[in-house]
């Protein structure tokens, strides 16, 4: 059946909302090479010197290059840059989240307009809310705190966090002791080691997409809980190949306008409006379209495992769907497990 003109539009604005961000991601991408440009002499002479131990037949390991002045001065100098990088990309990132309030703003008017459309209705009028009643979402996170301050956490080399860089670090290290021990090039050793270090530029794409689709979906869901009109909110879930299994499960739910929508990390899901007194929108949702899709697609958004215990009847569509709660993040959901399905 043909999609109704709320869902038609959501899904353009989603398109939108893609380009926009490829081209953001882009351009943070390429601030990043000013970060590995600075490091770059340092790991070249950092490679080569503990290359030199090797060839001279001494002890090539971790705890050797920890001892060495250079690694020291490395180190220092790559958090220095993280960090510089990080307070960047927190100014990027407000300015972006300025921008999708904005559209926020009007796409969720916009959606409300649509319904009452699709119903045969011209719809009711309500006020519009001022960009600035939503401005305090521009510049923070997901627990409420500047995102200046979570990127701070995350380009940190603190080894008591799992979820700094400092894992991002260590994989550089071993790559360095590893292609000493080996005898490669040091030339060949420390490309490799630069490009390691891209896991820091990883963190900041991911906190840079979930924290402005927030910013984007929350200032929509303002405007709906100020329009008076809208009751609840449904998800509506990107159909393709890439889509998540659970996010595909869990669409057409239906959540109230007092709580965000759950999602996960760089997840791409909207919600549909529920307006008072107009018949629930209808469009080919979830295990519906699942179903209509072919073998390849279906496993490419399953997996194998998960696709084939489903076709044996190990479990419901809807036992794809765990959810999740995060001190940053908030409500969110995830797959569940293919062990977890089959038991």
């Amino acid at each position: 059946m043909p999609e109704p003109l709320v869902v038609v539009a959501s899904r353009q604005w989603k398109l939108r909302l893609l380009a926009q961000e490829a081209a953001e991601m882009e351009e943070m991408a390429r601030q990043w090479l000013s970060v590995e440009q600075a490091l770059e002499a340092q790991i070249s002479a950092l490679a080569h010197e503990f290359g030199e131990r090797e060839r001279e037949g001494k002890v090539v390991s971790a705890a050797a290059l920890y001892r060495l002045e250079r690694y020291q001065r490395l180190r220092g100098q790559a958090e220095e840059e993280f960090l510089r990088y990080g307070e960047w990309a927190a100014g990027r990132i407000a300015d972006e989240q300025r921008v999708l309030v904005r559209q926020g703003l009007d796409d969720y008017a916009q959606s409300v307009r649509l319904t009452y459309q699709s119903g045969g209705q011209f719809g009711a009028f309500f006020d519009r809310l001022p960009v600035e009643a939503v401005e305090y979402l521009v510049g923070l996170a997901g627990d409420g705190k500047p995102v200046g301050d979570l990127l701070k956490r995350r380009l940190r080399f603190d080894p008591g966090d799992s979820q700094s860089a400092a894992a991002t670090w260590a994989r550089a290290v071993d790559t360095l002791v590893q292609g000493t021990a080996q005898g490669r090039n040091p030339r060949r050793t420390a490309r490799d080691m630069a490009g390691g270090l891209a896991g820091g530029l990883n963190k900041a794409l991911e906190i840079a997409r979930s924290e402005q689709i927030r910013a984007y979906r929350e200032a929509g869901r303002n405007q709906w809980q100020a329009s008076g009109v809208v009751s609840g909110q449904r998800r509506l879930a990107t159909h393709d190949g890439r889509v998540c299994a659970a996010c595909l499960a869990d669409e057409g739910h239906v959540y109230s306008i007092d709580e965000q929508l759950p999602d996960h990390t760089s997840g791409r899901c909207t919600g549909v409006p529920i307006v008072k007194g107009m018949p629930a929108v209808q469009w080919t949702a979830g295990e519906a379209w699942f179903r209509q899709q072919p073998e390849a697609t279906q496993a490419a958004i399953l997996g194998r495992g998960r696709l084939d215990a489903y076709r044996a009847g190990a479990f419901g569509f809807g036992d794809l769907v765990t959810r999740t709660e995060d001190p940053v993040w908030g409500a969110g959901i995830v797959p569940t497990p293919l062990k977890q399905l089959a038991a």
